[in-house]
């Protein structure tokens, strides 16, 4: 995958609506569940939703638009032949249908619950628009910034409260900091950005310890795998001398981060901080009886609870 930015990205992150999390009504519990004493000496966390607000809650509930696909290929230097308005709703249809056929195939391969490369699905789609003559290319046109244009406009974020403050008091706290996230090959550069104010198509970010950080898009598996929890443990124990008991997970969905987690033998916090983005799966049997060890309803009750 190549990142070949051509557009002034920066400029669109720098001009980003700012958004404000919606509150949830729940009541912070920052004591853990049971009477056991748990010690914190590792973090790991998801990202959409938990360290980022989303407009949609989450990054795989996206509102796609006509408007917002024509401005995307605008923005990648793509030309529509004719109609655009046309091409454009023809191939919002075509996206949600080439990521299920790339999630069949991958599943095909033994992943439970597969998950995406996004540049890949993009590639073959416009790939095969092109071959029927829909679009053409400019000389001057790039996929990574169509992608990423789309995906601004389709699922607008923001940094949740506190998000960078928090991130680098643990950080000089020299705990480790880990994630594991739904996310695709754009979400370290959001990341990034909001951290530093830079743009950098860096996909290894700030503050988190790379052996501790996993990505779907990365992984072709997303959450509730428990095996990207997996990945991590060994080097938790081996590098860092940390046992999973000694680790928490904070994320916002009671199935993919909690219940998952839970499987992978890690401590829990649900945050509970945004109503867009909570996710409590009352209606899924696999939460059922399921508690997190800590609620969180703002990112900075995680420094009370690792002190």
């Amino acid at each position: 995958m190549e990142l070949n930015f051509r557009t002034d990205i920066k400029n669109w992150l720098d001009n980003l609506e700012k958004l404000q999390p919606q509150t949830t009504g729940f009541c912070p519990n920052l004591r853990p569940n049971s009477n056991e004493n748990i010690t914190i000496k590792a973090i790991i966390f998801d990202i959409y939703g938990t360290l980022l607000i989303s407009s949609s809650g989450d990054i795989e509930e996206a509102s796609a638009t006509v408007e917002n696909m024509d401005k995307a290929l605008q923005a990648g230097g793509y030309h529509i032949e004719k109609n655009a308005k046309e091409i454009s709703a023809f191939l919002l249809k075509q996206l949600p249908e080439k990521i299920k056929s790339n999630q069949q195939e991958i599943k095909q391969k033994g992943h439970p619950f597969p998950d995406v490369d996004i540049f890949k699905v993009w590639r073959e789609m416009l790939q095969e628009a092109q071959n029927a003559g829909l679009i053409s290319p400019t000389g001057n046109e790039s996929l990574t910034d169509t992608i990423f244009i789309f995906e601004l406009l389709s699922n607008k974020v923001f940094p949740m409260p506190g998000m960078k403050e928090v991130l680098t008091k643990l950080s000089k706290k020299g705990i480790p900091l880990g994630i594991v996230s739904n996310a695709q090959f754009y979400t370290p550069i959001l990341m990034n950005y909001f951290l530093s104010g830079s743009f950098s198509t860096k996909q290894e970010v700030e503050l988190f310890n790379p052996d501790l950080s996993f990505f779907s898009y990365k992984e072709l598996r997303g959450k509730p795998d428990v095996s990207l929890f997996q990945k991590f443990i060994p080097t938790l124990k081996n590098k860092y001398n940390i046992n999973p008991a000694e680790t928490i997970f904070v994320g916002n969905d009671m199935l993919n981060d909690v219940y998952t987690a839970k499987k992978a033998g890690l401590k829990t916090v649900l945050f509970a901080g945004d109503e867009r983005s909570l996710r409590l799966r009352e209606n899924d049997a696999r939460v059922k009886g399921i508690f997190p060890d800590f609620i969180i309803t703002d990112l900075t009750q995680l420094l009370d609870i690792t002190e």
